[in-house]
C-alpha cells in the first residue's frame, strides 16, 4: 500500500511548516516512509545545521540541497549544466533546474510542488522531494529550524570516485555501489568490528575494478583504528584485508600506499600482498619475520629497489628488500645519539611519543630522503639514507 504526502502550513504568523506523511492524491512515496502521528510524536527530531537557511515561497519550503544532502547521507552528482542526480544506497533521482518533475532510477516520475532553483550559486529544492524520493521525514519552522528523524551518524558511510558511488551500511556492514543515475547493488559484507566513526575513500584501477579503503575509529576515547582495504571487481569483493592498532600516543600515521606498477598493496596485519587486479597474489611479504617485530604495519612506499614499512607500536621505519628476505631499521643509521635514546626510552603508549620522527620525502640514486623532527628536543633536520642492499 503506497502512502502520500503534502506540505502543511501550521500558523501563518510563525510560518511553521511540517512535511507530513498523510493520505493525498498529490504524489506517491515509498510505503516504509509513512508513519502515524502517534509514532512521530515519540520520535526524536534532530536539527540539521545549514548555513543557507530554508525559505518559504508560495507555501513551498525550499532547502539548500548540497548542505542537506551531506547531512542525510545523500550524494550529489552533476550530470549536466542544469541537471544532477541525488543518490541514496537504494535510489537515484534526477532533477533539472527549472523543471517541476524528478525522475527516479526506479519507480515513476515524481511531480514536484515547484521546480528546483539556483539562488546566488546555491541550489534549492522543495523539501518534500527528499521525503517523497527517499522516505526521509523533514520538518521546518522559523523558530526550530530544519529537522529530521534520520540518524545519519549510525546509518551509512559513503564516498565516490568520479560517478561511481559507494555506501557502507553501518548496521550490518553491507557494501553497495553503483553509478549515479542507477540503483546501487550490494557487492558484499565487510566484517568491521565495533563500527563507529567510519571513513571511506575509493580509487579506480580500471573500468571494472576499484580499491576501497575503510577506516574505523572506535572505543572511548577513539584511539583504536581498524584499517580495511577491499579489492572490488565487476561489483564483487574479490579480496579484503585488515590491520588494527591502538594509538595511545596520538601519532599521525600515513595512509598505506595504493600499489606499484598495476599491483595493489593489500596489508593484512603483518602480511603484505601485492595483488593483481584480477585478485591473484603476485608477491607476499611476512613483515613480522623480516623485521623481527610482532606487530601490524603501514606500507609507506613501494619502489623497484625497496619497500618502506612502519610498525604501529614503535612507529619506526624499515627498508625492505623487494625480493630478498631482508629488512633494515633506518633511524639508528641516520639520527643523532640523543634522538636515538629518546626514541628507544620514551614509552610508546604515552601521549607525546612520536616514533622515529622520520617523514619520507623521496628517492634518488639509491638514497632515501627524510625530514626529521623531534618536538621534545626541538630538533628539525633533513637526512639521507643509503640503501644497504
Amino acid at each position: 500500500m503506497k502512502s502520500r504526502q503534502l506540505i502543511k502550513i501550521a500558523g501563518t504568523a510563525s510560518l511553521a511548516m511540517t512535511l507530513m506523511l498523510t493520505s493525498s492524491s498529490f504524489s506517491t512515496i515509498p510505503a516504509h516512509a509513512a508513519a502515524s502521528s502517534a509514532s512521530q510524536s515519540k520520535t526524536t527530531w534532530s536539527v540539521l545545521d545549514v548555513k543557507h537557511k530554508p525559505y518559504l515561497n508560495k507555501g513551498v519550503v525550499f532547502i539548500p540541497l548540497k548542505e542537506v544532502s551531506e547531512q542525510l547521507q545523500l550524494q550529489l552528482t552533476v550530470s549536466g549544466k542544469h541537471d544532477l542526480y541525488i543518490n541514496s544506497p537504494t535510489q537515484s533521482v534526477r532533477i533539472i533546474i527549472g523543471q517541476s518533475r524528478a525522475v527516479p532510477a526506479k519507480g515513476t516520475a515524481l511531480k514536484l510542488e515547484a521546480p528546483p532553483v539556483v539562488k546566488k550559486g546555491v541550489t534549492y529544492v522543495p523539501a518534500s522531494l527528499i521525503t517523497k524520493a527517499f522516505g526521509i521525514p523533514l520538518k521546518y519552522d522559523s523558530k526550530s529550524g530544519l529537522r529530521t528523524t534520520f540518524n545519519s551518524w549510525s546509518s551509512y558511510a559513503a564516498t565516490s570516485q568520479a560517478n561511481m558511488l559507494f555506501w557502507l551500511n553501518k548496521e550490518n556492514g553491507m557494501l553497495s555501489m553503483g553509478k549515479a543515475g542507477t540503483t546501487p547493488v550490494q557487492v558484499g559484507t565487510v566484517p568491521v568490528e565495533d563500527m563507529d566513526i567510519v571513513t571511506l575513500n575509493a580509487h579506480q584501477v580500471n573500468s571494472s575494478t576499484y580499491v576501497l579503503n575503510l577506516s574505523n575509529y572506535y572505543g572511548e576515547p577513539h584511539i583504536h583504528e581498524g584499517r580495511y582495504r577491499l579489492l572490488i571487481r565487476d561489483n564483487k569483493i574479490l579480496k579484503q584485508t585488515k590491520t588494527t592498532h591502538s594509538n595511545f600516543a596520538g601519532i599521525n600515521y600515513n595512509k598505506d600506499q595504493l600499489g606499484y606498477k598495476g599491483l595493489i598493496a593489500m596489508m593484512n596485519g603483518s602480511t603484505l600482498e601485492l595483488v593483481h587486479p584480477t585478485g591473484k597474489t603476485v608477491k607476499t611479504y611476512d613483515l613480522a619475520a623480516l623485521t623481527g617485530v610482532d606487530d601490524h604495519f603501514v606500507v609507506e612506499a613501494i619502489e623497484a629497489d625497496f619497500l618502506l614499512v612502519r610498525s604501529y607500536k614503535q612507529a619506526v621505519l624499515y627498508a625492505v628488500h623487494p625480493s630478498a628476505n631482508k629488512a633494515e631499521l633506518i633511524y639508528p643509521e641516520i639520527v643523532d645519539e640523543e634522538s636515538q635514546k629518546m626514541i628507544e626510552e620514551y614509552p610508546s603508549n604515552e601521549v607525546g611519543y612520536f616514533g622515529d620522527g622520520l617523514t619520507y620525502t623521496g628517492y634518488t640514486s639509491g638514497k632515501l630522503h627524510f625530514d626529521f623532527k623531534n618536538p621534545v628536543l626541538g630538533k628539525s633536520e633533513k637526512y639521507t639514507y643509503t640503501l644497504p642492499f
